[in-house]
């Protein structure tokens, strides 16, 4: 809608009244309420200019809807100004005070001026402005220029290429191109059965590969810590000496093999047809070793060979049981002899026989001069030899009373057991011609032990059964006035393929321990004492002989 054209001095007038009207309200006496910082007259002007729509020149177009008029605006800023001391005065209130009209005046002077000078018809529409465009375009100007805005254009981050899709599209785009893959042949059910045992395969052969390097380790440790001894070797010697010289004719002699007191009566043993590979405790250890102790003692015989004596071995839980003998009997002086030393003996399968050091010991109540291990042939070879017995016989030497250069010689063996019988022949014939050599310097020979060979005539009485599982060898005859000593009324070892039954029809015995005595040497008696198999596999046999001229 079209307003009428207001002359510029009529506006000027107007403003002049509305200007005076303001300055009537500010009483510059009066106590500010609240503090808050009053608009500049730059603040007041632009304001007006802005909200001025009744004033506009003839040439003007339509005022925007709801714009308020110059008396809002002039109402709306009734004064705040702030006092010279620095305290805020509060215009909304009555206490109010009037600046000096010459100074409001003077200070306005050159705005009004501007805003009169606005308000001039615009030469290049031919239309006069309006008021309200003339304030809008003052209020639109800054009273001071922004420092950001004088500030150099920066250059582009990103240039227009990196943006521009048709500056950086190329002239022709191609699509990525998309080959199809090729459809998976369907294996059959026997390829993939195959895939499987492959790959099973690959497994199994790991774990061959891998128990090999054990194995291989092992023997390759086991080879360089074989017990090698010499052809002959001083034995050892226990902890009691006896001075005593043997100065009577007559004299008794036990012989038995204790089964390092792991194979009593509720034993068997895997290589007899058993299973069994180690004793059950160590109480039941040291319960046979008692009732062996007790035989020895109620024996009462000058000389006792004794057969494998555990010293430390894993089957016997450690016990050194030829020194615990030692040391329980009392009075007997000892010579032994290692027949049977490996770290580890690694069969049976699974539960091994483990660590193995044991051997035989001669105990005699009468002074020894000398005591020699000599190694017997060895029958194994690479491998087994490296875990196996390497037997030998124990020769001491007892001085006579009154009978100087002449000596007892006794030798306490355990000849091969679970070879073929040629070690069995090679080991006797050694021992043979050993008792013969020292025979012919004129000393009594006497040899005992356990053969693990028949004497002449006993498997009549114990007939080998067809359900044995090891079987003792024979003894060959003797030359003339070279004889053996044994009783073949009581067997003196029983096989271990099951647990002691005297009445089971698979318990087979043999008579294997005894003697073998040279010339000079009569046997007064001879008699395998019946002990059960209580405490060991094998029943002790006691000899008496006399020395003749």
């Amino acid at each position: 809608m079209d307003q009428p054209t207001i002359p510029p001095e009529q506006l000027d007038e107007q403003l002049d009244e509305q200007l005076d009207d303001l300055l009537r309200g500010f009483d510059p006496n009066g106590e500010p309420e609240r503090a808050e910082e009053l608009p500049s007259v730059d603040d007041i002007l632009n304001e007006f200019t802005a909200q001025e729509a009744a004033a506009e020149t003839p040439a003007a177009q339509d005022a925007p809807e709801g714009a308020p008029s110059v008396d809002d605006i002039l109402n709306e800023f009734a004064v705040a100004e702030q006092t010279p001391d620095g305290e805020e005065l509060n215009a909304a209130e009555d206490k109010t005070r009037t600046l000096p009209t010459d100074e409001i005046r003077s200070e306005f002077s050159a705005p009004l001026a501007e805003v009169a000078e606005g308000y001039r018809p615009d030469e290049a529409d031919g239309e006069p402005q309006s008021a309200d465009d003339v304030l809008r375009e003052y209020a639109a100007q800054p009273e001071e220029a922004d420092p950001l805005s004088q500030a150099e254009e920066l250059p582009d981050l990103f240039p227009s290429e990196y943006y521009d899709k048709e500056a950086s599209e190329p002239e022709a785009y191609e699509a990525p191109t998309v080959v199809a893959r090729p459809a998976q042949k369907k294996r059959s059910t026997a390829r993939k059965a195959l895939r499987v045992f492959a790959v099973i395969g690959k497994y199994l052969l790991a774990i061959v590969i891998a128990l090999a390097i054990a194995v291989v380790g092992l023997f390759g440790y086991l080879t360089l810590a074989e017990y090698n001894p010499s052809r002959a070797e001083v034995a050892q010697r226990g902890a009691v000496t006896v001075s005593k010289k043997l100065d009577q004719k007559t004299f008794s002699i036990l012989t038995l093999n204790t089964g390092y007191a792991a194979l009593g009566e509720n034993a068997d043993f895997f290589m007899d047809g058993g299973t069994g590979v180690r004793a059950n405790s160590e109480d039941e250890v040291r319960n046979n070793m008692l009732g062996i102790e007790a035989i020895v003692q109620s024996a009462e015989a000058d000389f006792v060979f004794l057969q494998e004596l555990d010293t430390d071995s894993d089957r016997s839980f450690e016990l050194n049981q030829w020194l615990q003998y030692e040391y329980d009997l009392e009075d007997y002086e000892t010579r032994f002899a290692l027949n049977y030393s490996c770290d580890y003996v690694p069969y049976p399968l699974p539960k091994t026989i483990g660590k193995v050091h044991s051997g035989i010991a001669t105990f005699s109540r009468y002074d020894v001069s000398s005591a020699t291990r000599y190694s017997l042939p060895c029958p194994f070879s690479w491998p087994t030899r490296i875990a196996n017995l390497k037997r030998c016989m124990l020769v001491t030497r007892i001085p006579l009373e009154g009978k100087e250069g002449q000596e007892l010689i006794l030798i306490n063996f355990h000849l091969e057991a679970y070879d073929d019988g040629e070690g069995k022949a090679a080991q006797t014939e050694q021992l043979m011609q050993y008792m013969t050599e020292e025979y012919e310097k004129g000393n009594y020979v006497i040899a005992g032990g356990d053969f693990n060979q028949c004497f002449p005539g006993t498997q009549d009485a114990y007939p080998l059964k067809e359900t044995s599982g090891w079987a003792a060898g024979q003894l060959d005859r003797l030359p003339t006035g070279w004889k053996y000593a044994y009783d073949d009324t009581t067997p003196t070892c029983r096989l271990l393929n099951q647990p002691y039954d005297p009445a089971s029809p698979l318990t087979q015995y043999y008579v294997i321990d005894g003697f073998l005595v040279s010339p000079n040497v009569t046997v007064t008696s001879v008699k395998t004492l019946n002990e059960g198999f209580v405490y060991t596999d094998h029943n002790p046999v006691l000899m008496e002989v006399t020395l003749t001229p």
